[in-house]
C-alpha cells in the first residue's frame, strides 16, 4: 500500500491518496517532480487513487509532495516502539542503582495508628 500527500494552496490543505501498487503513486509524483523541472507555469494535477478519491490540483499550487511505502512506514513506527521501550527498561535499571532514589524507597514512613480514645 501506497500513501501520496499532497499540501497545496494558500491555506496548507493536505490530501492524503492510497494506492494498492507503487506504480500509480509513483506515476502522479514524477508528474509533479516534472512539471517543477520545466518552465511551465500552468497545468492541473489531475488523477484518482484506488480507493474512490479524484483530484485536480493546480500545479503551481502545490507546496510540497509525498510518497510513503505504508509497509516500511509501519516497520519504521514499530522499531520506534521498540526502541522507546527498551528506553524504558533501561531508565528503570538506572533508576534501581541510583544512589537517591535507592535511599528514597528504602525509607519508610512512619504508620500512625489511631488510638479510638485511648492514651
Amino acid at each position: 500500500m501506497y500513501s501520496l500527500t499532497i499540501h497545496f494552496g494558500p491555506n496548507a490543505m493536505c490530501w492524503a491518496l492510497l494506492f494498492k501498487e507503487e506504480v500509480k503513486a509513483e506515476s502522479i509524483y514524477d508528474a509533479y517532480m516534472d512539471f517543477q523541472v520545466s518552465d511551465a507555469t500552468k497545468g492541473m494535477l489531475i488523477g484518482s487513487d484506488d480507493f474512490g478519491q479524484a483530484f485536480a490540483i493546480p500545479m503551481d499550487q502545490i507546496r510540497g509532495i509525498m510518497l510513503e511505502n505504508m509497509d516500511l512506514v509501519m516497520e519504521a513506527r514499530i522499531l520506534r516502539s521498540l526502541e522507546s521501550a527498551r528506553g524504558e527498561v533501561k531508565a528503570k535499571q538506572r533508576a534501581m542503582t541510583d544512589p537517591v532514589i535507592r535511599a528514597g524507597q528504602t525509607m519508610q514512613p512512619g504508620v500512625i495508628a489511631p488510638s479510638f480514645g485511648r492514651n
